[in-house]
């Protein structure tokens, strides 16, 4: 429970890192609503395929959880020094 907190904070640090650096596309910066908003149409769903979005929806996913990963690690050696 106590490695909880560390994984939270850095898992959406990874979240917005990985916004800052994956959430451009043809050189402008694609809102947040974009990015984490749900598509609700077949339409949509196509659109954010070909242009792209899904891969950097993909990309700032993984960051976030690569963020989580390394939370869990600060901590676990963090408790192993203090111990």
């Amino acid at each position: 429970m106590k490695h909880l907190g560390m994984i939270i904070f850095m898992g959406i640090l990874g979240l917005i890192v990985g916004y800052l650096v994956f959430g451009n596309l043809n050189g402008k910066v694609l809102p947040i609503s974009t990015i984490f908003g749900s598509n609700d149409t077949v339409v949509e769903r196509t659109l954010d395929t070909i242009s792209g979005v899904d891969d950097i929806r993909e990309k700032i996913t993984y960051s976030g959880i690569g963020g989580a990963i390394a939370g869990l690690l600060i901590s676990i050696v963090r408790k192993r020094n203090r111990d």
